[in-house]
């Protein structure tokens, strides 16, 4: 009998104990505080490392568009003010165009595809910040879209095949036919780098041209007269972007570098910082990595700690 009391008041206690531990895990008052400790404690539980600082990392959504049959997004740019993402990519083989740019509202309120009166091809893009424009590159010179009016306007360069758009002050651009990067100053045109074909460039903090040729990535310095400095022999970088403060990365299908220039062309580096792969990169208004893979859309936002959870 005793020892049949005793299993019965064990087990009320236990009840009692248990029953507390739950009502404090449903408790909201009890969530926030547990959510303030992990906040306090600072660890990154979705994470990602590079440089050092840990990211979180998570899934967005799927971008919204008519692609073909293998989805690829070769760039993606934000409008910073409006929190619109642009993007490039190949529609389905029936269409006409051949390539598109397509927009989606990051708060997924409303998405779409530049198209004008006629077929465009439309393909690399920039974004100019303060004139909330974005400037297009096609089969038919530049063009540009105002915010919130995704009709074309023409620019300049009138039956020019574009093949990359850099806007930075000015407008800077590649055609597939002539060798060097052009800038468009009042109507007048400057060229850069004229004794070179150039598949794709950057400009960083201080306007040094980091661009991509046959024989691998160089960084063509502003402020200098000294030969352009190669940071890679390998011409397989697959793209390059600069994030808010003008740091260039570029990236391949085994992660993605980043460019750091030194006081002395020996410490102009590129360095692999995460092995994350993807198609198109961008940074938002925070300074938060954007990418895709495909058509899914990802983001890594930064965390104030290098100490990630279970590494």
């Amino acid at each position: 009998m005793c020892s049949t009391l005793n299993v019965v008041f064990n087990g009320l206690i236990l009840q009692a104990i248990w029953g507390s531990v739950f009502s404090s895990l449903l408790d909201p008052r009890t969530a926030s505080a547990r959510t303030a400790k992990v906040n306090e404690n600072k660890y990154c539980y979705s994470c990602v490392k590079i440089d050092n600082i840990c990211y979180n990392h998570s899934y967005l959504f799927e971008l919204p568009a008519h692609f073909g049959d293998h989805p690829v997004v070769e760039r993606l740019g934000i409008m910073k003010s409006t929190n619109v993402l642009y993007y490039t990519f190949e529609p389905k083989f029936s269409n006409v165009e051949y390539s598109k740019v397509g927009f989606v509202s990051l708060n997924y309120t409303f998405h779409g595809v530049i198209s004008g009166w006629q077929p465009f091809n439309f393909g690399p893009f920039d974004i100019n910040q303060e004139e909330r424009k974005v400037y297009l590159g096609g089969t038919d010179g530049i063009w540009f879209v105002e915010d919130m009016n995704y009709f074309p306007t023409y620019f300049s360069v009138k039956s020019n095949l574009i093949t990359n758009v850099v806007v930075k002050d000015h407008v800077y651009f590649t055609t597939l036919f002539r060798k060097g990067i052009f800038k468009y100053v009042n109507g007048n045109l400057h060229i850069h780098l004229g004794d070179k074909w150039v598949h794709n460039f950057v400009l960083d903090a201080v306007d040094n041209i980091v661009y991509l040729n046959d024989s691998g990535l160089y960084i063509s310095l502003y402020s200098s007269n000294q030969e352009d400095v190669k940071l890679s022999n390998k011409d397989w970088i697959t793209g390059l972007t600069a994030d808010g403060k003008g740091t260039v990365y570029a990236w391949h299908v085994d992660g993605i570098y980043k460019v750091t220039v030194g006081n002395s062309p020996s410490e102009y580096t590129l360095k692999r910082v995460t092995g994350i792969a993807p198609d198109a990169m961008t940074f938002d208004e925070s300074n938060n990595i954007i990418y895709s893979i495909r058509k899914n859309l990802y983001k890594l936002t930064k965390v104030a700690t290098n100490k990630c959870f279970g590494r």
